[in-house]
């Protein structure tokens, strides 16, 4: 299995697009057999989603995530847990002992706009139109 945490400075990123590198651990039967840090520097979020399906990733700790880009993640086969911070090989081990990490309330669901006419909720990670600016607002679990 492998765990993976997107991090800045060591720690878990306040959001994928802050993030300036993949904190990878590889586990085998409870263990870390190995570790990997993978650079992302200021590449664009398509960069960072085919870095992560070129890793074969199981599962991403995070920091806060759009509801589209978690279903972007689900269709490449990796498990989120948002609302993950502080120290990224903390927060690792913490999954590998089974401890509960990360606030599933960090995921960010973005306004509706009645004149989008892509219905993607300005999500650029699902229609790739190019509008991430607009405005979002949390959602409470």
């Amino acid at each position: 299995m492998k765990i993976a945490a997107v991090t800045r400075d060591g720690k878990i990123a306040h959001t994928i697009a802050e993030s300036t590198e993949i904190l990878i651990v590889t586990e085998e039967n409870g263990l870390p057999t190995a570790k990997e840090l993978v650079q992302i520097g200021d590449d664009e979020i398509t960069s960072v989603l085919f870095k992560l399906a070129m890793q074969n990733i199981d599962v991403l700790l995070a920091g806060e995530i759009g509801t589209a880009l978690q279903s972007t993640l689900r269709m490449l086969g990796v498990e989120m847990l948002p609302g993950c911070e502080g120290d990224a090989v903390e927060n690792i081990a913490a999954y590998m002992t089974h401890e509960e990490i990360g606030d599933p309330s960090k995921i960010i669901v973005p306004e509706e706009d009645e004149d989008d006419p892509l219905g993607c909720l300005h999500d650029c990670a699902k229609c790739m139109a190019g509008c991430h600016d607009r405005p979002v607002q949390r959602t409470e679990a």
